[in-house]
């Protein structure tokens, strides 16, 4: 770290959360694989030095990766709604345009997370966040009696891969498939897993 790194370090005493931020920008804005440290200095200004100082470049990305999802988990699965609501919100915003962003964003993050362990771990506990947060809404639901299920687990992994699939199709704009298309598809699933 550099003297003037330093001098910045002590007058901005939350730096760390700085470059962090500018980081969840970067990658909300170009993805994981366009951003670079250099975007991430110019962005929170600060010097290399003091980047470095506080993260190595992976477990920064990852950071900010983690960041992301966390918030994308609390948006999809709101604290405080009727498990209905929550499901109606899942399936009207699940393909939306501005969904898409993240989509691209999670696609990365499993390429990267076969050579990025950093990637990987963070990868995998957004995963378990996310399964076990449609699990806490099936099974509320349930116990709501606005549906039954056969086996929680597995209705939330079907819904999982049905959602990750027709996100796929999007992405790679299949002429097959709408988004106004993939709600039906994934509302109709829902209706054929759980009756009521």
């Amino acid at each position: 770290m550099t003297d003037t790194d330093a001098a910045e370090d002590r007058q901005t005493p939350d730096r760390r959360t700085q470059i962090l931020h500018a980081t969840v920008d970067l990658l909300l804005e170009n993805g994981l694989a366009a951003t670079r440290t250099r975007a991430v200095t110019e962005r929170s200004g600060v010097g290399t030095g003091l980047l470095n100082h506080y993260f190595r470049w992976n477990d920064l990305r990852a950071a900010a990766w983690k960041l992301i999802f966390d918030e994308v988990a609390k948006d999809t699965f709101a604290p405080g709604l009727p498990p209905d609501q929550v499901m109606d919100r899942y399936f009207a915003e699940a393909f939306a345009p501005e969904a898409e962003r993240f989509w691209r964003l999670w696609l990365e993050a499993t390429e990267l997370a076969k050579q990025d362990e950093a990637i990987a771990r963070v990868l995998g506990e957004a995963q378990t966040r996310l399964d076990s947060a449609l699990c806490d809404v099936l099974t509320a639901g349930q116990a709501a009696g606005l549906w039954t299920l056969a086996d929680r687990d597995a209705t939330a992994t079907r819904l999982g891969a049905l959602h990750d699939g027709l996100a796929g199709l999007l992405l790679s704009g299949s002429p097959r498939l709408t988004r106004a298309a993939a709600e039906v598809h994934l509302r109709h699933l829902f209706a054929l897993e759980c009756a009521g």
